[in-house]
């Protein structure tokens, strides 16, 4: 850790106001201190969000011969609402030049997550002749907090070696109020019948991370070892209520109503090494972890355990050519784990028929990646590689053709793979215009047993990115970027993605001493970032075109204000364990 000798405090604010379908913006202050002992840094922010999403749905059910009953076609306008509190701290005290103490936290505060559905459905004939019509709201209320905290130890030794100490709490409770209507219609608009019902469902989710690592530099230049061990500990608890409403009562629905816990141990330790000769770079590790999950059903009694142990090698190598050409190679192989959420049974509905929910089931996803390429002067990259998943997750819509419904849930495929060819590079074009770009170029291939019927897929897609950052005026206070990205048509768990191209634009002009900065920026230019999502194997047959409110300007200003010279301590410790708490 490097430390920087300058004392003093430093400070600074800003504030944004972004203008998408509705208005939101956020605000926030930063503070540093520092004196020869002891660091110090507090930051706050505050976001106000209002964001809206139009889908456009239709579902196709197929009966045993495969051939078409019923043609749903709906429309979902979803608004969510939301304001976050997020707070940030950092403390390090230097109890002498060899021995430092550190405090972090990093605490989200979410009292209001509102998310309204609104939607209409047709239903028709196989031949679009009109059988019945029904709408539906369904409001949803979300609290929750996510409160991290980690306690550092270094300690340098003489010989230039290191030993660290993390241990890492995490306290996550969210809970949700739902509230479900639908009425049906007959083909005159007349009311047939209406269905409501209400659930009440909470999780609240611990996690005890401790880690220990020493880094041992070799007396022999460029060279340095590695090693260390870490525990983490998760335990899970949810519960859902469901109540139906009857002549305008709640009646308990004990058929709709669970408790799951799920408790989580891996014990990991891994080891690296690094060596660096005249014309070879070599760094290579090991990583071996034990892990044992447990899952059940309060309710069913249902047990599910998995323990397995796993070895992830890395290894990779840089060998200097020529004085602008290397060749390098690397191989890792990883472990995914999914989210929490993605774990849980519980059910979001967006109507009677269109439910959202999780797969305790769930394995994790081993995957082994390869690369070899080859770089000319430093910004020129030319490379191949090979990625292979094992047990790869992916939230699938899968149809219930019997009865009528389509359920979105994380799905374990046996197999994919993903092998391409990517061009980098990055170049001025003067001391003002700095150009980057990659394309890449690959196949993506799927595999997996679907109701007993294997299912084998696989598509060619080009991803393609380029930003421009450039300088205006002569002391460079004006700069803008521009950054374009395309994704062609694509296959994500069997289903075809359709082309979209992603545009954002920001300009950025310092002002009062360069202490103070105005930025103004837009995205998707070109109205070309929604895209749809078609999926049509065995007796899967369905269509959604996404809507997003991704298209906006957005205004900011911000300004520094103490001791601009000091470089500050802030730093959010990055935790596997804590990511998963959002993924879906």
């Amino acid at each position: 850790m490097g430390k920087n000798l300058i004392t003093g405090y430093s400070g600074s604010v800003f504030t944004n106001y972004t203008q998408g379908y509705f208005p939101r913006y956020n605000a926030g202050i930063t503070n540093f201190f520092k004196n020869d002992k002891v660091n110090v840094f507090a930051s706050y922010s505050y976001n106000k969000d209002k964001i809206n999403r139009i889908s456009d749905e239709q579902v196709n059910f197929r009966d045993n011969s495969n051939a078409v009953y019923e043609r749903w076609v709906s429309n979902f306008n979803r608004n969510t609402r939301s304001e976050t509190h997020t707070i940030n701290t950092n403390f390090d005290y230097f109890i002498n030049e060899n021995n430092t103490i550190s405090f972090s936290s990093n605490l989200l505060f979410l009292p209001k997550f509102d998310y309204l559905t609104n939607g209409q459905t047709q239903v028709y004939d196989e031949n679009y002749g009109g059988l019945y019509n029904f709408d539906n709201t369904n409001n949803s209320k979300d609290d929750k907090h996510n409160l991290g905290f980690d306690l550092d130890y270094l300690r340098s030794f003489l010989n230039g070696s290191k030993l660290t100490f993390n241990a890492h709490l995490t306290t996550y409770d969210y809970n949700r109020d739902q509230e479900v209507n639908s009425n049906y219609y007959f083909l005159d608009n007349t009311l047939n019948f209406s269905n409501a019902f209400e659930t009440i469902s909470k999780q609240n989710t611990l996690i005890n991370t401790a880690q220990i690592d020493y880094i041992l530099p070799f007396s022999e230049k460029n060279s340095e070892f590695a090693l260390g061990v870490k525990g983490s500990f998760v335990n899970t608890d949810s519960e859902i209520n469901q109540f139906n409403i009857e002549n305008g009562n709640p009646v308990f629905d004990p058929n709709n109503s669970n408790a799951f816990e799920y408790k989580e141990s891996v014990i990991a330790a891994y080891s690296s090494f690094e060596k660096s000769w005249e014309k070879l770079d070599l760094n290579m590790g090991l990583r071996v972890e034990q892990s044992n999950i447990e899952g059940k059903s309060l309710v069913t009694n249902n047990l599910l355990t998995q323990d397995y142990f796993n070895w992830f090698p890395t290894i990779s190598l840089n060998y200097q050519v020529t004085d602008i050409t290397s060749f390098y190679t690397n191989y890792k192989r990883s472990i995914e784990r999914p989210g929490y959420q993605a774990l849980n049974p519980f059910r979001f509905f967006l109507n009677d028929n269109t439910i959202i929910t999780g797969n305790p089931n769930l394995q994790p996803a081993i995957k082994d990646y390869i690369e070899i390429g080859v770089s000319f002067n430093n910004n020129i990259y030319l490379q191949t590689y090979y990625r292979g998943i094992e047990a790869n997750f992916i939230e699938l819509p899968l149809q219930d053709n019997d009865n009528n419904l389509l359920v979105y849930t994380p799905t374990n495929l046996d197999f994919s793979k993903e092998f391409g060819f990517d061009f980098i590079t990055f170049f001025d074009i003067n001391s003002r215009w700095n150009v980057y770009f990659v394309t890449s170029f690959y196949n993506q291939e799927e595999e997996t047993f679907i109701n007993g019927s294997l299912l084998k897929r696989d598509r060619w897609s080009n991803y393609s990115e380029l930003t421009n950052s450039l300088s205006f005026l002569e002391d460079k206070s004006l700069s803008a970027n521009l950054s374009l990205i395309y994704w062609s048509k694509s296959q994500q768990g069997f289903q075809t993605v359709e082309a979209r191209l992603v545009s954002d634009l920001s300009i950025k002009k310092t002002i009062l001493r360069k202490k103070g900065a105005i930025t103004l920026s837009a995205s998707d230019l070109f109205n070309q970032q929604d895209y749809s999502v078609t999926s049509r194997y065995l007796k899967q047959d369905n269509y959604r075109y996404l809507n997003q409110d991704n298209r906006f300007f957005k205004i900011g200003f911000s300004y520094k204000f103490g001791n601009t010279g000091l470089d500050t301590n802030q730093r959010i410790k990055e935790k596997k364990e804590r990511d998963r708490l959002e993924k879906n």
